[in-house]
């Protein structure tokens, strides 16, 4: 054995890559909400308005960030191609287009009838304005002017059978089972691999954004990038997480990051550059599920994931890191601070600080000495003339009566002992618990260059992983007085504790506010040095003087919901928030006041931690602290609106986030490597009051559909309510839809006929606004209420008045009959004339009215009825001038 065999290196890692605290990528999980919906999904694509189309088991689904649709498919959809606006599919039955059908909802449109071989379609690919689509068989080329497949490139007898198709720098190659590679040229299929090993099968390609660079991935889990240059493999650091995982497939990100998926270790990012590992999310970081299922780069730098739980969306480049996921953490996340270049974290089980461990293993060295005495050894062994070299001589007889000598024992070099030493093989972070805090930890503050954690445990000092009794009483405040210098701590049994420290002695108690008994669920300081402890029903005023208690003042308010009461000093001002409202403190009154401004709106969520307070307005979190507004853009918070926990990082490493949801962040919104990009705002769907109209830009509805609805989507996938949306409809309003994240849904119950515009806008999470939407829409009235048929009834009308003039120039015995017809058509040309001045006068409300309408009608109208009544009936007898005229036509 050689030494160089023997010798190890150190930081070889096997199976687990090394990682840093750096936290983990932050992870979005979508997931339809139809259980019939089977996940299992062999491709995705995205297409310029960002929306993401999935070619699914049950046929394509789509997803828009808020809402997923299922379009129904004749097979299993197994690859998905996008080109602008359209989405190109091909499956189990061959391929085809998404359209827009005539009841306003997307359908599957064949492309392959004609092709009876054009079945089992399982790659497809979109180079410039073609797309191609692959079986085993044969090549379909489709061209979107035309309408229909151009050509077909087949297979011929002897040729292996085709695998998928690939883009390598606008040039298009086809993978085979025995054959290698094939490149389309001309119409045909020739040999060529551009320059990669002939023994490696090709696995995916993925084209920068912007560039010709493509990332190359093999069946042999190597990588390669080619450029102009040509190709080049990438020096994976970690190849055997790759070898023992399984490449399935992989993306470029950007061009400092890769994301190649596995099929048993989920996702591990890589520099393409340096073949460093950056980041691997798998179970034990926030996925799902190892096993991918296919994997997509969106227009934002996200990398969407199928699993078999869903898809789940990965953000590098959002600034926020996941912190949650390192092993060891238990019970509900309450506070984070982070402390001596620790992180420490409480919960409701205890105290708990994320800490490196290093995993060490005992490895075989041989120095240089033993190296040459074992190969010697071996060598000797070797050789057929034993360990010592020398002539073999004739045994002498024995002598009789003399006894024979004792055969000397042969030398024989013994193996060395091999000597070992610890060897780092991995290092990992994870959470460990800090001694001593067994119970609830809630408070983590920092006291004279101390940590100090409090709650249900009472106050502890914590040194690392050990901690020390300052109280045992459970404490539901803490707070270090700048003023006295002391520690304010409030019990559970209602007492206010005073501490005081001594570099030699610890903590002592001062009993400075012992005989005060009120249950304080929160302490602070104005800057006139005055102390507030916050009680249910009352707060209580401690002013100082010289670091000395001067006074202690009663000042009660109202909290009907015995909500935990939080206060603030913002300048001379000192606000209390409880229920909802901010009170504001009158030293005339000596009491608090409702206060009502611009600057304070009512909180819909607020609390106060580490020292500073924040609330959430409805659109976003917002604090009072100065230098966290200057230095972070805090728009990014309202990513979450359940945010239960902030806390500064330190060493201005942004903030410690907790949420409703029991997740930990790190928010650095200085180090945001990518901006995102907007997605357009389009109308999405219109629905009638009983079926669904096609969305275009201009629309034309029936009043008798004018119950309505436009729902709006600029795609958005950082979360639901990352996007706010407001309207204006033309015609109808003059004042625009306040900001909310569901106005993007436009109802109208009812529309009288006319001419509107639905104008909406979008705003993200930093207030850019996005360009307006404007959608035309058309209300005409019912059939009965056109020109058309106004012309209609009066050409009736004319029919029937010639018709009554007529019988009464026939015979005087038709004059009754004429007479009858006469008064009809004054009723019915009264009815009409109510009918169209009505229609004029278009408006909703109840029948009461309208029949107050109808009688004011027919009281404009009736001096008409009365002169039309008589004409007709001097007609019917022949005395009107028509019907002398006609009388007289009829003798000439």
């Amino acid at each position: 054995m050689k030494l160089k065999a023997l010798l190890v290196v150190g930081s070889l890692v096997v199976g687990i890559p090394s990682m840093a605290q750096t936290g983990n990528y932050f992870l979005s999980h979508y997931a339809p909400s139809d259980e019939r919906i089977d996940y299992l999904t062999f491709g995705m694509a995205q297409d310029d308005k960002g929306v993401i189309y999935f070619a699914n088991k049950s046929g394509v689904l789509e997803f828009d960030g808020r809402n997923w649709s299922l379009i129904s498919t004749p097979s299993p959809i197994y690859t998905v191609t996008a080109q602008g606006d359209d989405v190109f599919v091909g499956g189990f039955s061959g391929f085809g287009k998404l359209i827009w059908g005539p009841d306003g909802e997307q359908a599957y449109q064949s492309l392959s009838q004609g092709q009876p071989d054009a079945t089992q379609i399982i790659s497809s690919l979109r180079v410039k304005d073609v797309i191609y689509f692959l079986n085993e068989q044969a090549i379909y080329i489709y061209s979107p002017e035309a309408g229909r497949p151009d050509s077909v490139i087949k297979i011929t007898s002897g040729q292996s059978t085709l695998t998928g198709l690939y883009d390598v720098a606008g040039s298009i190659y086809i993978g085979t089972e025995k054959d290698g590679l094939l490149k389309m040229d001309g119409g045909k299929l020739v040999k060529s691999n551009f320059g990669l090993p002939e023994k490696l099968k090709l696995l995916f390609c993925s084209t920068l954004k912007m560039s010709k660079s493509v990332l190359v991935g093999t069946d042999s889990n190597r990588l390669f990038i080619y450029d102009k240059v040509g190709l080049k493999e990438i020096p994976v650091k970690d190849k055997s997480f790759l070898e023992h995982n399984v490449t399935v497939g992989g993306t470029w990100v950007s061009e400092n990051l890769i994301a190649v998926g596995t099929l048993r270790g989920g996702v591990i990012f890589i520099d393409p550059q340096t073949g460093i590992t950056k980041e691997i999310i798998n179970y034990y970081t926030g996925l799902p599920d190892n096993e991918m299922y296919a994997i997509l780069c969106d227009r934002n730098q996200g990398v969407w994931i199928a699993h078999h739980y869903g898809f789940t969306r990965i953000a590098p480049y959002l600034p926020f890191r996941s912190y949650n996921h390192y092993p060891g953490l238990e019970g509900s996340l309450l506070c984070a601070h982070s402390f001596g270049g620790q992180l420490y974290v409480g919960t409701t089980l205890g105290l708990y600080t994320l800490v490196k461990e290093e995993l060490y293993e005992d490895e075989p060295v041989l120095t240089p000495l033993q190296e040459q005495a074992l190969t010697a050894q071996e060598e000797s062994l070797k050789s057929k003339k034993g360990p010592i070299s020398s002539p073999k001589k004739q045994k002498p007889p024995v002598k009789p009566g003399k006894p024979a000598k004792a055969k000397p024992k042969p030398r024989v070099i013994e193996p060395p002992k091999p000597v070992t030493r610890r060897v780092l093989k991995s290092v990992q972070y994870a959470f460990k618990k800090v001694g001593g805090t067994d119970g609830k930890v809630s408070l983590l503050i920092e006291a004279n260059g101390k940590l100090l954690a409090a709650g249900i445990i009472g106050v502890v000092e914590v040194e690392g992983v050990n901690s020390k009794p300052v109280t045992p009483q459970p404490v539901l405040s803490c707070y270090l007085s700048p003023s006295l210098h002391q520690l304010l701590v409030g019990t559970v049994n209602s007492e206010i504790k005073s501490f005081s420290f001594d570099q030699k002695e610890g903590w002592k108690q001062t009993h400075l506010l012992d005989s005060l008994q009120e249950y304080v669920t929160y302490m602070f300081e104005d800057k006139l040095q005055n102390i507030w402890l916050c009680g249910r029903t009352r707060v209580f005023k401690v002013e100082t003087v010289d670091n000395e208690i001067s006074d202690v003042i009663n000042v009660p308010f109202s909290n009907p919901s015995m909500d935990e009461p939080l206060g603030v000093a913002l300048g001379s001002e000192v606000y209390v928030a409880a229920s909802g409202f901010f009170n504001r403190y009158d030293i005339r009154e000596n009491g608090f006041v409702r206060f009502k401004n611009n600057q304070l709106p009512a909180a819909k969520k607020y609390f106060a931690s580490a020292g500073s307070f924040w609330f959430y307005d409805g659109h976003q979190w917002r604090t009072f602290d100065d230098n966290m507004k200057k230095t972070l853009r805090l728009e990014w918070l309202g990513l979450f609106q359940n945010i239960r926990y902030i806390a500064p990082a330190g060493n201005g490493e942004g903030l410690w986030v907790i949420t409703a949801g029991n997740e930990l962040y790190n928010f650095t919104s200085t180090k945001i490597a990518a901006e995102q990009s907007d997605y357009p705002l389009f109308l999405r769907e219109v629905r009638g009051q009983q079926s669904k109209i096609a969305p275009a830009r201009s629309l034309r509805i029936s009043q008798l559909e004018s119950t309505v609805s436009f729902e709006f989507i600029q795609p958005d996938y950082l979360g639901m309510k990352a996007i706010e949306y407001r309207y204006l409809v033309q015609g109808l309003s003059k004042d625009t839809s306040a900001w909310s994240t569901n106005n993007n849904i436009v109802n109208f119950s009812y529309l009288p006929t006319g001419e509107y515009k639905v104008i909406v806008q979008t705003r993200d999470l930093m207030g850019k606004k996005s360009k307006v939407e404007q959608i035309d829409l058309q209300v005409e009235p019912p059939f009965w209420k056109q020109s058309w048929f106004y012309a209609a009834e009066f050409f009736f009308f004319s029919i029937l008045v010639l018709l009554s003039l007529r019988l009464s120039a026939l015979n005087h015995k038709y004059r009754f009959l004429s007479r009858l017809f006469s008064l009809l058509t004054v009723i019915m040309l009264i009815q009409f004339i109510q009918t169209v001045v009505a229609s004029q006068i278009s408006f909703k409300s109840t029948p009461v009215i309208d029949f107050f309408i109808q009688v004011f009608i027919a009281l404009l109208v009736l001096p008409i009825e009365g002169y039309l009544r008589k004409f007709m009936i001097r007609s019917a007898e022949g005395a009107a001038l028509p019907s002398r005229l006609w009388d007289q036509r009829s003798k000439d």
